[in-house]
């Protein structure tokens, strides 16, 4: 019998021998696609296509969002406003936020809704009116402090301007713009322009102070051809050119801060601050306490305050958080007549008048700010205690106590709201229209704004 020392193998041991799917792992067998074999290698095989797939769809998403981006504005743009104006006149809020659209700056915007004031509300403001402005370029707060700037008030009398003499309010204005403004001069006028010659509806408020012509009746078309006439002959210079001809029109000073329960306030030198302190400092909903300082104010001035004078207010922030708070006014309804060819009607107060622009921020990095243009100083002070606990508009159309012009402290209601509840009702009621609060609030980088609905105004953004 023969034998051999072979090892005798079974053909069970040859991987030629495997059953069809079974994969024996030794190091003599290759690594290749057929031995991984079966729908697993079909998948695996595909797993570099389905990566650069998912990459091309990333790719065309992001392109489309920057074509969408660039052909129909920024999304945050329009969830978020980046420039607001707030005053008694819906067209000078207009016309505000189109200077900002337009690449303005705050002083830009707040000058063409002062110029277009000036047509709308004759009986309010004009082109020679006292003015007091807070402007505070709020991302350099560190490094800046806050402009507050002054024109007009108490001066010389005099019974009439000559042709060649500047108006006071477009001569500090004027010279502001020089310093701070954005946009040409002459562009900035142009709305008031369009509103003079072209015409304007009568409002409510002016309707209440003059109603012995045909066009004082509210909605009538009301022009004023002379006036669009000079603000026409005011674009042939820049602001710089009539700033150096008309010399300096306004005192500037530093703004005097007032703080309280984590909040401070930003306000012109003149006027009742312990009312404001006590503002910020009140628990929510109580008046009392502001009131019974506007009266200890008015009582110690020896019936002065308040004054028997009119104003109209505005507030504008820009896309870089420049606020402008800034208030005209007039020591009687239409104390400035329209330009003639021998010149305008001269207002001129014998004192302070009761202007109260203000900017109030919370004590902290990105807490609330409110620049806020106010119709008077009891206004303002109700108007930021109500503010400070529940913003605007709610803080904004509150029922508020006017005090009676030189009446040592006399209150008077409004007789279209009801009394405030803290307080008791008041003897007298206030002679309409009532002085407003226009506000623009900022909550990070949200923007609110809100007109009062006493000035009949509008608020616009963007």
């Amino acid at each position: 019998m023969h034998s051999s020392s072979a090892p005798v193998r079974d053909a069970r041991d040859s991987p030629d021998s495997q059953p069809t799917g079974v994969v024996e792992l030794r190091e003599d067998v290759p690594l290749k696609a057929s031995t991984l074999g079966g729908s697993s290698a079909r998948c695996c095989a595909g797993g570099p296509r389905f990566i650069l797939a998912c990459f091309a769809a990333l790719s065309a998403a992001i392109t489309l969002a920057l074509l969408t981006q660039i052909y129909y504005g920024d999304y945050e743009a329009e969830v978020v406003p980046h420039g607001s104006v707030s005053s008694s006149a819906a067209a000078c809020s207009r016309a505000g936020t189109d200077a900002l659209l337009a690449g303005g700056r705050a002083l830009d915007a707040a000058l063409a809704a002062a110029l277009c004031l000036a047509v709308v509300a004759p009986h309010r403001t004009s082109l020679d009116a006292s003015g007091s402005l807070l402007y505070w370029e709020y991302r350099q707060a560190r490094s800046q402090p806050p402009l507050l700037a002054e024109w007009g008030g108490a001066g010389r009398r005099a019974a009439g301007a000559g042709a060649g003499e500047a108006p006071r309010a477009v001569a500090a204005l004027a010279a502001l713009h020089a310093r701070l403004g954005a946009l040409p001069w002459s562009r900035l006028l142009q709305p008031a322009i369009d509103l003079a010659r072209d015409g304007f509806p009568v409002s409510e408020g002016l309707t209440s102070v003059e109603t012995t012509t045909p066009e004082s009746r509210p909605g009538a078309i009301r022009r004023d051809p002379a006036l669009a006439r000079y603000l026409q002959s005011l674009q042939r210079n820049t602001s710089a050119e009539l700033a150096a001809a008309w010399g300096g029109a306004a005192r500037e000073a530093q703004a005097r801060p007032v703080r309280g329960a984590g909040w401070r306030a930003l306000l012109p030198r003149a006027g009742p601050a312990a009312a404001l302190r006590a503002a910020l400092a009140a628990p929510a909903g109580d008046t009392d306490l502001v009131i019974n300082e506007l009266q200890r104010y008015a009582e110690a001035s020896n019936g002065t305050w308040p004054p028997s004078s009119v104003a109209t207010g505005l507030a504008v922030v820009d896309r870089l958080d420049t606020y402008v708070a800034l208030v005209t006014g007039l020591s009687t309804p239409f104390g400035s007549g329209p330009p003639t060819a021998e010149g305008w009607i001269r207002d001129e107060p014998s004192e302070s008048l009761d202007l109260a622009p203000a900017i109030i921020t919370e004590d902290f990095v990105c807490g609330t700010r409110y620049v806020v243009g106010a119709e008077s100083w009891a206004a303002l002070a109700q108007a930021a205690a109500a503010l400070v606990h529940g913003g605007a508009p709610g803080g904004v159309e509150r029922a508020r106590l006017a005090l009676q012009p030189r009446g040592g402290g006399a209150l008077a209601g409004e007789a279209a709201r009801p009394a405030p509840a803290a307080g008791a009702a008041p003897p007298y009621n206030a002679t309409p229209p009532y002085a407003a609060v226009n506000v623009v609030q900022q909550r990070g980088d949200a923007l609110l704004s809100h007109a009062d609905s006493r000035g009949g105004g509008l608020a616009s953004r963007f």
